[in-house]
């Protein structure tokens, strides 16, 4: 599936756009970016000094497509910003909370 960065438009290469390029491990201090697991999506917690939040299929979508977080903060400029249908994106959420 492509996808692209803020403010830029070209699409990236494949082999740059997998989460688990930044998205390793379920420790958040051994990864460049959160892990991606049922807990830490969940989770309340504040983000980027937002205010305490938790991902929804609605906001996990939200983050994939439009880089910005369930509480509104936008996520880092180097989250890609996928290109797909709702029903891909709730299949990825589905798939990223399964326990």
């Amino acid at each position: 599936m492509s996808a692209h960065l803020r403010d830029d438009d070209r699409p990236l290469p494949s082999w740059t756009t997998r989460c688990v390029n930044c998205h390793t491990g379920t420790s958040k201090a051994s990864a460049f970016a959160p892990p991606l697991t049922h807990d830490a999506l969940l989770g309340a917690t504040s983000r980027r000094g937002g205010p305490i939040s938790h991902y929804d299929a609605t906001s996990f979508c939200r983050a994939v497509k439009d880089g910005i977080d369930p509480a509104g903060v936008l996520l880092g400029k180097s989250m890609p910003h996928y290109r797909m249908t709702d029903a891909q994106c709730m299949a990825l959420w589905r798939f990223v909370v399964r326990r």
